[in-house]
């Protein structure tokens, strides 16, 4: 089951409602994975195991949904922006993680709406457009977590500099829902987007899928 079988009415008005499902999804799945109360956890950006987690969630789940986004570009554009769709569930799960308000960051609405056109969302035309676009997005995410240092094997433990961590985090932030905006992304369809993927993951979930 996908957001290409199934169809949903859209239930989310704002960031902030969108905010509040992504960290309650974020939680659900955390249990899934093996940390049964998230509230409970004691999460730290300088543990190695944590840095790890974050890495994952960031550096491999949500780049690999941006690639897939460009293999689906020889498809259709249904599965494409299902692939988007899913890099932008993962994206925002590793905000979750840091347990940081996300209404506090740049409001996405401001960012989306600053060059939207008021026609729909488009496909980009080339892969090598898409590339262009992506290709900072990946960067700003390795440039961010090279400031995570520990390993698990590593015998020195070395706090991260949250100064440096905070404006790299708010940079990618910034440069992801840019992203969006180059693809004549509304609001109202993040919103749709992330709501599709949404239900279907409550239903796997409650289905054990």
């Amino acid at each position: 089951m996908n957001t290409t079988e199934v169809k949903f009415n859209n239930e989310i008005k704002s960031f902030d409602e969108l905010f509040k499902c992504a960290k309650e999804q974020f939680i659900m799945y955390e249990k899934l994975e093996g940390i049964e109360d998230w509230d409970a956890y004691n999460f730290s950006i300088d543990c190695s195991a944590d840095q790890m987690m974050f890495k994952d969630m960031l550096q491999i789940r949500f780049i690999e949904e941006l690639t897939e986004a460009s293999i689906a570009m020889n498809e259709n554009d249904e599965h494409f922006w299902e692939e988007i769709g899913d890099a932008l569930n993962f994206f925002l799960s590793a905000y979750c993680m840091l347990d940081i308000d996300l209404s506090k960051l740049p409001n996405p609405d401001k960012i989306l709406n600053r060059y939207y056109h008021a026609h729909s969302k488009i496909k980009i035309c080339t892969l090598n457009e898409y590339s262009i676009r992506v290709y900072p997005i990946i960067e700003k995410v390795g440039y961010l977590c090279n400031l995570l240092k520990n390993r698990p094997w590593a015998q020195s433990n070395f706090l991260v500099s949250m100064i440096d961590f905070n404006e790299r985090l708010e940079d990618l932030w910034v440069t992801f829902w840019e992203f969006l905006n180059y693809m004549r992304v509304s609001p109202t369809e993040v919103f749709e987007m992330f709501w599709k993927k949404y239900q279907v993951n409550l239903h796997r979930i409650r289905t054990g899928y």
